[in-house]
């Protein structure tokens, strides 16, 4: 059985409409897939008709932007905020889901506008110039605006080399153009996904920029509020990087879980069906979900 428990359409910062992804999957073998866009279910219903159609089993999905502080630093670094990324997979009250997360879809939208803004003052670019190729990319949804989409318009205005540079020299966390965007508590959205019927895992542990302490910090808090699961690191993922999630997955007794956090032509290096190698002793988070029951 492939499984891929992390994939973004055009409903958030993805490049390709939900069927388009399902279809994708299926052309990768994959058998069991969840489409896991930010802060929205939008694009489910039509990934899960793709999903019938091709024999697929699409489990509900989402990654939900969730706001934390870490402690466990020294001196002025005692403690640090930072959005953390959580996965809501398996859940069935899908209404109760929707509704709490459309009020973050509106924030989404002025975030887009306001890093924006940021942008067209450090780069002498005119604004409404810059925001409408920002919304070419989504699709005209200023709701479904992620930073994805404006690194790629940096870079094919020449003004970066790749996206990748766009995060790190201006829309990374505390980068110039970066806005903090409005978010649940982690251990909130851990309780609305569990509330709602469904598995909290914590996503690609080792992207938030902390220190490898930190990031073993990190999944500890999230075991002790409750989470579920953690998502394995990638495969190109250094070799000691890997070993040191393994151990805090195993020393807090938490599910492991795998994706691709497929997006599509705007990340070319994720694709449908990579995923992290799991070991034989690891418990896969799937394997406790009602859907494959």
């Amino acid at each position: 059985m492939k499984i891929d428990l992390h994939c973004h359409s055009t409903c958030s910062d993805g490049t390709y409409a939900p069927a388009e992804v399902v279809q994708r999957a299926h052309t990768a073998g994959i058998n069991v897939l969840a489409l896991t866009d930010h802060d929205t279910l939008l694009g489910i219903d039509e990934a899960r008709a793709a999903a019938e159609a091709c024999n697929i089993q699409l489990i509900n999905g989402v990654e939900i932007s969730c706001e934390h502080t870490l402690s466990g630093g020294y001196g002025k670094n005692k403690s640090t905020n930072k959005i953390i990324h959580v996965l809501g997979l398996d859940f069935t009250d899908r209404e109760k889901m929707h509704a709490t997360l459309q009020q973050l879809q509106d924030s989404r939208a002025t975030r887009g506008q306001r890093i924006t803004e940021k942008l067209s003052k450090l780069l002498g670019i005119d604004y409404d110039e810059l925001w409408q190729a920002v919304l070419a990319k989504a699709s005209g949804n200023p709701q479904a605006v992620g930073r994805a989409h404006i690194g790629q318009v940096l870079f094919e205005r020449g003004e970066v080399k790749t996206v990748q540079k766009a995060f790190d020299k201006y829309l990374a966390d505390n980068k110039p153009a970066y806005v903090a965007i409005e978010a649940l508590t982690m251990q909130r959205g851990i309780e609305l996904i569990q509330e709602c019927g469904g598995k909290a895992v914590l996503a690609h542990p080792t992207r938030y920029q902390l220190s490898a302490t930190r990031v073993r910090k990190l999944i500890e808090e999230f075991a002790q509020l409750g989470g579920d699961a953690c998502e394995l690191p990638a495969n190109s993922e250094p070799v000691s990087t890997r070993k040191m999630v393994d151990r805090s997955i195993a020393e807090h007794k938490l599910a492991a879980s795998i994706g691709s956090d497929f997006h599509g032509s705007n990340m070319p290096w994720r694709r449908l069906g990579d995923v992290p190698n799991m070991h034989p002793e690891q418990q896969g988070i799937w394997q406790s979900f009602a859907a494959l029951s």
